[in-house]
This record gives C-alpha cells, structure tokens and sequence, in this order.
C-alpha cells in the first residue's frame, strides 16, 4: 500500500496543499466544510487504500488545511475554479472525483460544467445537491458563527458523525481544533463567512456522467430523505445507504466505504 506523500502547489490564486499516492487513472477526493477539516483528514482512512488502484489526490480546499485563505468573501464558483485550477497544476486532464457534503457540490459542477474532464462521481453525504434558497442563511449559521473553542467543535462534530467518540480520536479532534482556529481567523480578517450552499439540483438533472450517493442513514446535516432527492433527479445514478451512520461514511465505516468506492470507480461494481 503507497504511503501517502504531502505536497504543494500554486492552483490560480491559491498556494494548494494536498496528499497524493499510487499510480493510475488519477481520483481527486473533495472534503466538506466542516470547520478544521481537510483532504488528509477527512480521507485519512480512504487515500492509501485507494491508492492501490489508482493515483489519489485529497486536496485541501480554499481556507482549508494549509490551502491559502480566501482573499474575499468567496462564493461557489470560486472554489469550482480552485479545483480545476489544481487539476491543471498538477497536470490532470480527467479524473474520477470525490466529494464529501461541500466538496459533493463541487464535484457536481465540474462534472455538470466540464463532463470531458470528468469520469465518475461518488458523493458522500450529499444532500441531493443543495437545499431551498430559503434555508440557505438558517443551513449556514452553524459555521457562519463557529467560534474555535472545543466545546463549540464537539457540537459541530457531534452533529457531522453518528458516534464522534468513535470516529474522531483524540489526536483528531485535536488537529480539528487547531486548524480551525487558523480558518477562522482568517474569515474574521475577511468580515464574513466566504461560502454559500449552492442549488445543484438542476445540475445533477442534466449530469452526463456516472454518480453513486454514499449516505449515512443518521445523517443530521443532510438528511438521507435530501439525497435521496437528488438520486432521483440523477440520470443513471446508484444509491448506498449505511446504518447507524452520519456525514461521513468514509471515516465511520471505511472498510466498507473503501470497498465499495473501489468496485464503483473501476467500473465492477455499477
């Protein structure tokens, strides 16, 4: 199994960390928004596995990690363009693509804007796509207003993973904290929180390549009722559900997660 290798690199604006490792058909994996996170965290369980068939990238999004923070007050387009500014860095014509909850987003527009450059899609906690305009401002408050304390990232946690004890070890949990102390000092400099939920539900009606939903059945961020939404409106798509499980079944189950990412991406399984 590769080990997993950090790098950087300059993706448009944007001075890109990522983990890389393996060789093949090249397989980006797009994290979500929780606060602290990252592509090495959030795949942690996912990159080396994977990377016995094909060669994995999990890229640190803007304001991420140790991507660059953002410059402005961002909204989805931005962090699109970031991602095909990374796979051009990097040297990347077409690749499968990986996206958990905000990086599902992502994800459904390079395929839906750019279906040349993309082969199959897995989306992870999705929630078919986006939600209502309506409740945009209400799905967003939680991480407009997070303040970098431990008790505030358990509540935040908590609500992402089905069993956080579980799922989120103490080292962690601790890596967490920290960079979430550095994202979110960097959105107080910018006076507002830089990213919106988009509606891409439109998108994934008109999407022309392959899309499995993964999701946790105990999702509370992302109703499973929302992705399966999203799955109807899907041409050709497939649905996976687990039980007892949240936001990120690639954390809380991964052997099962990994082994059904890997027959979907080399075409067994769907």
């Amino acid at each position: 199994m590769a080990k997993a290798k950090e790098g950087f690199v300059q993706a448009g604006e944007y001075r890109t960390r990522y983990w890389e490792a393996g060789e093949g058909e090249p397989v980006i994996m797009i994290h979500s928004a929780d606060p602290g996170t990252g592509g090495g965290l959030e795949f942690r369980h996912t990159i080396e596995p994977l990377s016995e068939h094909f060669k994995v990238y999990a890229v640190d999004i803007i304001g991420f990690g140790k991507t660059d923070p953002p410059k402005a007050l961002l909204k989805h387009p931005a962090y699109v363009k970031h991602m095909f500014d990374f796979m051009d860095a990097v040297g990347i014509k077409k690749a499968h693509i990986v996206g958990n909850c905000r990086g599902g987003l992502i994800a459904i527009t390079l395929g839906y804007e750019h279906p040349e450059r993309v082969n199959r899609i897995i989306l992870i906690g999705n929630a078919g796509g986006g939600i209502p305009p309506e409740l945009e401002e209400k799905a967003l408050a939680p991480y407009a207003n997070y303040q970098p304390t431990k008790e505030n990232l358990e509540a935040m946690l908590s609500k992402s993973y089905f069993a956080m004890d579980q799922s989120v070890p103490p080292g962690v949990f601790e890596e967490y904290l920290q960079c979430s102390a550095r994202q979110y000092e960097a959105y107080a400099k910018l006076g507002g929180y830089p990213m919106d939920v988009p509606n891409c539900r439109p998108q994934l009606a008109e999407l022309k390549v392959p899309v499995l939903f993964v999701v946790g059945r105990e999702s509370k961020v992302l109703p499973i009722e929302q992705a399966l939404k999203g799955y109807n409106l899907t041409p050709g798509s497939r649905f996976y559900s687990m039980s007892s499980c949240g936001l990120h079944p690639q954390t809380e189950y991964p052997d099962e997660f990994n082994k059904i990412a890997l027959q979907y991406l080399k075409g067994d399984l769907f």
